[in-house]
Parts: C-alpha cells; sequence; structure tokens
C-alpha cells in the first residue's frame, strides 16, 4: 500500500469515527436541549468536521511538498485549527442564544477528541512514516 493511500485511509478513518462520535452527541443533544440545541449541535459539528479534515489534508500536503516543513507546518496548522474553531465560537456566541452556543461548543469539543485519538490510532496503525526520501523507494 503506498503512503497516499495510507494518508487517505487515514482522513477517511478519521472522518468517520468523527462523524459517528457526532451523531452520537447529536441525539444527546436533542434530548438534553431540543431542536434549537440539536441546531447548535449540528452546526458545531460541521464546523469542526470542515476545520479538522482540511487542516489534516493541509498537514499531509505540506509533508508531501517538503520533508523538513513537516514539524513546523503541523505547528502551524493546529495552531490554526484552534483559532479558527476559536473564532467559530466566539461568532456564534455573538449571533445566537447560549443553548446553540453550548450545544455547538460541546460538538467542537467531542469531535476534535475522536479526530484527534483516532487519527493518532490510523497513523500508528497504517505506519506512515514523518517524512519520505527522495528516491528511498529504488
Amino acid at each position: 500500500m503506498t503512503t497516499a493511500t495510507s494518508k487517505t485511509m487515514v482522513l477517511r478513518g478519521s472522518a468517520a469515527v468523527s462523524g459517528a462520535a457526532a451523531l452520537a452527541a447529536l441525539v444527546v443533544a436533542f434530548f438534553v436541549a431540543g431542536t434549537s440545541g440539536l441546531a447548535g449541535a449540528a452546526i458545531g459539528a460541521v464546523a469542526a468536521l470542515v476545520i479538522l479534515g482540511s487542516g489534516t489534508w493541509a498537514m499531509f500536503w505540506i509533508a508531501g511538498k517538503s520533508p523538513a516543513m513537516s514539524l513546523p507546518g503541523s505547528f502551524a496548522v493546529f495552531t490554526l485549527q484552534g483559532l479558527l474553531l476559536f473564532a467559530f465560537l466566539l461568532v456564534l456566541s455573538t449571533q445566537t442564544e447560549s443553548v446553540v452556543v453550548r450545544s455547538a461548543a460541546l460538538l467542537v469539543v467531542v469531535v476534535t477528541i475522536a479526530w484527534t485519538t483516532s487519527f493518532a490510532f490510523l497513523v500508528r496503525r497504517e505506519r506512515i512514516p514523518l517524512f519520505d526520501l527522495p528516491g528511498a523507494d529504488s
């Protein structure tokens, strides 16, 4: 299996695990806070999945272009992801009621924990190298 295929499997696997965790948390949000809680939770889940998914893709892209930039690139991507999620919740808190914001924040945390945990597990299981040396395959 190629490294590109492994990276795709990691990205899809993290999205699947996070999506399943989000669905479970959506049900909880609906029973605890009703339809407004469900709406906020759905907004938070989508935002977290998009931000974390695009950040992971960016991290793989950076590592593919320049292995030497893998570590600083991953620090930058992780920092940007956190700032984007924070900014999203900050903007949401100024626009909607507190039930929506609390539900969205809950889902951001649930999806982030599920994504990070499954990502670490899948990268380790797929044995994706930290960097590929040019010409190492020959």
